[in-house]
C-alpha cells in the first residue's frame, strides 16, 4: 500500500491553477494526479501533449473543454480521455471555477506543447 502526503500549495499559472495530489514517487513512472481549476471567464489556451495520456474527471462543471475541434460541455461526475496528440482547450464562460481531477499516464515533464488559439 502506498499513501501520498503530497499535499502541495496551488501553482497559478494565470488563467487556471493547478496542484498536486501524488506524482511518480507515490504512483510510479509516468504517473500523475492533480486538481485543475479554471476560474470563471478563463481560458486554457491550446495545447497537445506528445506521450501524456490525461484522463479529466469533472468534478464541478462550469464551460467547455474542445477536444480536436469538438466541444463538450462539461457535467459533474463526467470522465473524458484526451489522447497523445490530441490538441484541447478549456473554456469557462461561467460565473462558477471549473474543477477538474486530473490523473497522467506516461507523463513526461516538459511534454505539454503551447498552440495559437485560432
Amino acid at each position: 500500500m502506498k499513501i501520498s502526503d503530497k499535499a502541495e500549495e496551488w501553482i497559478d499559472r494565470g488563467s487556471y491553477r493547478k496542484k498536486i495530489l501524488a506524482d511518480q514517487e507515490t504512483l510510479g513512472k509516468g504517473k500523475l494526479i492533480q486538481i485543475v481549476e479554471i476560474k470563471p471567464g478563463e481560458t486554457v489556451k491550446p495545447h497537445k501533449h506528445g506521450n501524456t495520456e490525461e484522463t479529466f474527471h469533472i468534478q464541478e462543471p462550469a464551460g467547455k473543454i474542445e477536444i480536436n475541434g469538438e466541444t463538450i460541455d462539461t457535467e459533474k461526475n463526467q470522465i473524458i480521455i484526451c489522447e497523445p496528440g490530441d490538441v484541447h482547450k478549456v473554456i469557462n464562460n461561467t460565473e462558477e471555477t471549473l474543477r477538474i481531477l486530473v490523473m497522467k499516464k506516461n507523463y513526461e515533464e516538459n511534454d505539454t506543447e503551447w498552440l495559437e488559439d485560432g
